[in-house]
């Protein structure tokens, strides 16, 4: 589990400032966190976090377990409803 941590902090580290500017480094440590106590493992938390804070309509995923996430904070789909539901609003 450690290494894991380790892994995703490096990830943050080389690419935070990309995705959400290094500003917002705490606050995407910290949501992440949040979203890793319902039980989100901690690479797909830092993802989820960061579409959340970059005010992404949608995270698309194949995963389930992930998809389970529940947030008003952003749209959980799989690719299929993310194409049906985009098809549908035009």
């Amino acid at each position: 589990m450690m290494e894991r941590k380790q892994t995703v902090r490096h990830f943050l580290d080389e690419h935070v400032s990309e995705y959400v500017g290094e500003e917002n480094r705490p606050v995407v440590e910290k949501k992440a966190d949040e979203i890793m106590a319902t039980g989100i493992k901690i690479k797909d938390a830092a993802h989820v976090a960061s579409a959340i804070l970059t005010h992404c309509d949608y995270f698309i995923s194949t995963d389930k377990r992930l998809l389970r996430y529940a947030t008003d904070e952003i749209r959980m789909v799989n690719p299929i409803d993310f194409v049906r539901e985009w098809e549908g609003e035009k």
